[in-house]
């Protein structure tokens, strides 16, 4: 169920209009964040006390990072992975993601909770900054249920519309200035409704438990695909690399990273030609071979499929947020 806010009797001044023109307005709707889960230092005083701010924490350099951050006393943090990745992530001392993780996986950190972050390689997150008030409201329109999200945050999960719409937040930067304000607002609150149904689910609503794969066969699993990316590989080839048949392969690997072990392989395969589109100058068709696609028309329908534009498009966006391309 979605977040409905009654403003019929708010005493709180009024918002500006949509379509207002005010000192925000030259502001990217989603702006790269210096530091980790910093709150933008333009955006430390958003224009309304209920309106979301959007961030991006992402990097190509194949290195491992360390950041440590504290939220804001006045916000939730919503993070969602934009890409695989491999991280650990710490919250109040307590580790609450380790290993590679896919993209739609997210994590929401309570107000006021010192996180670490350990990025080994390649990342790419979308931080929302959600006010607390924004949270009370929703508590409060929720048919009169009390179970709060902030009440430890949300445990960590893998969500494909939570991936999309935060896939949809990076257009934002896109729309005519006049709109983007309502554009980020309405993905933002779906986000956040998204979360909140999904905390609400009940033990009734959920599948049976599936035993996710131990760390070191999901490890050797990854490994496996990590060095065969421009080769065919077969599901049972994976699996026998982990000692398991089929069936227990793929059934495991999906609960310990909320995909199918194809569409892993499909995704990495996308995330690593998008490396190699913004490192090198290799034609599509010889990036498209280099990451295991018989065919470039077959590799751009998977590329747009996974990233929303087609590798051209995409690559000319990119150069168009960088000063050098190759």
């Amino acid at each position: 169920m979605g977040c409905s806010i009654d403003l019929r009797n708010d005493s709180r001044p009024a918002r500006e209009p949509y379509g207002h023109r005010d000192r925000f307005s030259t502001i990217p709707a989603v702006v790269d964040e210096v530091a980790w889960r910093a709150l933008p230092s333009i955006c430390e005083t958003p224009p309304s006390e209920s309106q979301i701010v959007a961030a991006r924490w992402r990097s190509l350099e194949a290195r491992t990072e360390e950041a440590e951050a504290e939220t804001a006393a006045d916000f939730h943090v919503m993070g969602i992975a934009l890409r695989s990745m491999n991280v650990r992530i710490a919250s109040a001392g307590k580790t609450v993601l380790d290993g590679v993780v896919a993209a739609g996986t997210f994590n929401v950190t309570p107000p006021s909770v010192p996180a670490h972050g350990i990025f080994r390689g390649a990342y790419d997150v979308i931080h929302l900054f959600v006010p607390n008030t924004l949270i009370a409201e929703c508590d409060d329109n929720m048919l009169g249920h009390r179970a709060r999200i902030s009440y430890t945050g949300i445990e960590p999960g893998r969500d494909a519309i939570v991936e999309w719409l935060g896939r949809a937040l990076l257009e934002a930067n896109n729309v005519d200035s006049y709109s983007e304000r309502m554009y980020v607002d309405s993905l933002s609150m779906a986000i956040v409704a998204r979360l909140w149904s999904l905390a609400r689910r009940t033990v009734a609503d959920a599948r049976p438990d599936v035993r996710a794969l131990p760390r070191w066969r999901l490890r050797r699993a990854i490994d496996y695909v990590e060095s065969r990316l421009a080769e065919p590989i077969s599901l049972a080839e994976v699996a026998s690399a982990t000692g398991l048949t089929r069936m227990h392969f793929a059934a495991g690997f999906r609960a310990a990273t909320g995909l199918r072990p194809h569409e892993y392989l499909l995704r990495r395969r996308i995330e690593r030609s998008q490396e190699m589109l913004m490192t090198t100058d290799m034609t599509l068709v010889n990036v498209a071979r280099a990451v295991g696609f018989q065919t470039q028309s077959h590799y751009s329908n998977v590329f747009r499929r996974f990233v929303g534009q087609p590798p051209r498009a995409w690559l000319q966006s990119q150069c168009g947020e960088k000063s050098t391309c190759p």
